[in-house]
């Protein structure tokens, strides 16, 4: 009696300490939001104080502050912040260089949901500061990187294991998107997509809780209404939809090219001498100062550009030029190591394209939807495309705009992006960056939709006999299969019968008397079972741990011998 009352004792007490254990995490998630939601609201007041310091302009004015500010100034801004990027550099030692999200999927991949604190909050001012000098990079990079580093300190602080620090590395980053664009759904989906690859359950829920609080927090101290106010577009002629589409193509290719570009560019400034890198800033910046003379839209995040091409606002030659030449100053100044987001210049690059399209249409086709409408089909068709995320991109872009009248050829375009841009492109713009330094990301994709299974493995049978065919024509044929190779049995119209193996055959050897009498069908196994294309490899791999054979038939439904599967090939799978 006394040791099964202490058995309970011990089982409450262990109770106790799980549910004490699971509340405190959930506070972590929260308190990760609540961070992540106050670095937001800090990150974007000194946004504001630098811009208006600089520009004289506000956030929502900021394009036009620069537009009238004098030609030296527009070059000589944009220097002062490269300058400072470079000092900085030099100081600490090592480059700021790379946008925030490939650090951080590299974090919770690889490293257990290692971030530092110090080098994260450092990069974020300075990043901050860098983007409202005229840097053409988002300002999401700073406050991705104070989320995620706030999961990440807490975790360590709190000696919490590699799974939880991992999940409040993601928790910490998708309340970053979220406060910083008052996206709380696609700021989730975001999370899940993009950092962890998966929708699980267990995932979800504390990530919705961090982005929920640190929305909150922002529209409390910030603003509550979405990022874009614009007209209600809607998209629903056949015409439309698929014009839709085919925007959705071409842009996946554009998306394919822009991750590209980025890439090229970096490659390139890898290779420029190690003493020469913490100049590089500086160097990149000169070179925008310079094109901000005559093209002030590439300074900062490119909200207003966007904001125009939403409203159709825009020239055509502005809406073909601009994508282009914001293509170029993002991935010099990303290769440079200017710290900085990739995802807001993603969105000037979509809009204005879409933008262009929509102009292109109304001069050749006339009577259809403004080019408003295209410039937000652009946005979500080239995030989706860049990040291979349709599932987010779509929600973000509709977060970002309140117009749920375009969801449906958003959801199309966003998809076909995706597709084009992956087929061009393999790699997404976050995971192309951590494959040029060997990072490898394992695979999101379900185990039962990744593998192969046994028709993909499926070698032809060489040779098969009847089973009538003599034991000499049985044994010739034998000797001249290859090592590991058995002979097969099957009827005249191909159904399998049994298998014959070279060592089946040596009960009957020293029976010379009856050698000519026997046959194939005498000697042929039939306890073996044939594998089917629909088994799995995980029960095809258990077939081959009952038995000795380093191969096994593959029949149809009707008993058609197919071919073959070794041993080896399905070991070479790895994946049961």
């Amino acid at each position: 009696m006394e040791p099964l009352l202490g058995f309970r004792l011990r089982a409450r007490r262990l109770l106790r300490e799980l549910v004490r254990a699971e509340r405190r995490f959930w506070l972590l998630v929260a308190l990760v939001g609540l961070i992540s939601g106050l670095g937001a609201v800090v990150l974007l007041k000194v946004l504001r104080v630098a811009q208006h310091l600089f520009w004289s302009s506000d956030v929502e004015g900021f394009l036009s502050g620069v537009q009238s500010a004098p030609a030296w100034r527009r070059f000589l801004v944009p220097v002062l912040g490269g300058a400072l990027v470079s000092l900085v550099s030099l100081i600490i030692g090592q480059p700021l260089r790379g946008h925030g999200t490939a650090g951080i999927i590299e974090s919770i991949w690889v490293k257990s949901g290692r971030l530092p604190l110090p080098r994260a909050l450092l990069r974020g001012f300075i990043s901050i500061v860098a983007v409202a000098l005229g840097a053409p990079l988002g300002r999401e990079g700073a406050l991705l990187q104070t989320g995620a580093a706030s999961g990440s300190a807490l975790a360590k602080r709190l000696r919490l294991g590699p799974g939880q620090a991992r999940l409040l590395v993601a928790c910490g980053a998708a309340a970053g998107v979220a406060s910083a664009y008052n996206v709380p759904i696609g700021g989730a989906l975001f999370g899940l997509e993009v950092l962890l690859g998966s929708f699980a359950l267990e995932l979800f829920g504390p990530i919705v809780v961090a982005c929920v609080v640190a929305t909150l927090v922002s529209r409390i101290l910030i603003s509550s209404h979405p990022s874009y106010v614009i007209p209600r577009y809607e998209l629903l002629h056949p015409r439309e939809l698929g014009l839709a589409m085919l925007l959705g193509v071409l842009l996946g290719g554009a998306s394919a090219l822009y991750v590209r570009g980025i890439n090229v560019l970096s490659d390139l400034l890898d290779r420029i001498p190690r003493k020469l890198s913490p100049f590089l800033p500086l160097f990149a910046m000169t070179l925008v100062g310079i094109a901000a003379i005559w093209l002030p839209h590439l300074l900062g995040n490119g909200y207003d550009a966007v904001n125009a091409a939403l409203l159709g606002k825009l020239s055509l030659l502005l809406l073909l030029v601009l994508p282009l030449a914001k293509l170029l100053a993002t991935s010099l100044c990303a290769g440079a190591g200017v710290p900085g987001g990739l995802f807001t210049p993603s969105l000037f690059y979509g809009a204005l394209l879409g933008g262009a399209f929509g102009q292109l249409l109304q001069m050749f086709w006339p009577g259809g939807a403004p080019s408003g409408a295209y410039a937000l089909l652009g946005m979500g068709a080239v995030l989706a495309g860049t990040t291979h995320a349709p599932v987010s991109a779509v929600l973000i872009i509709f977060e970002l705009t309140g117009d749920y009248g375009l969801i449906l050829p958003l959801m199309l375009g966003a998809f076909l992006s995706t597709v084009i841009s992956r087929k061009l492109e393999p790699e997404s713009l976050y995971t192309s960056v951590l494959n040029r330094r060997n990072v490898r990301i394992p695979a999101s994709v379900p185990d039962w939709l990744r593998e192969e299974g046994p028709r993909a493995l499926l070698t032809p049978v060489r040779d098969r006999v009847s089973p009538s065919a003599s034991f000499q024509e049985v044994v010739v044929l034998l000797l001249e299969q290859p090592p590991g190779t058995d002979l097969y049995v099957t009827d005249e119209e191909g159904r399998y019968l049994g298998t014959i193996a070279l060592d089946d055959l040596k009960g009957h050897l020293p029976d010379h008397s009856l050698l000519g009498a026997t046959i194939a069908a005498d000697v042929m196994d039939r306890r073996i079972h044939p594998i089917t294309p629909d088994l799995s490899l995980a029960e095809v791999a258990t077939r081959f741990s009952q038995t000795a054979l380093e191969r096994l038939p593959v029949v149809d439904h009707a008993r058609q011998l197919l071919g073959t599967i070794s041993k080896s090939d399905v070991l070479k799978q790895g994946r049961f």
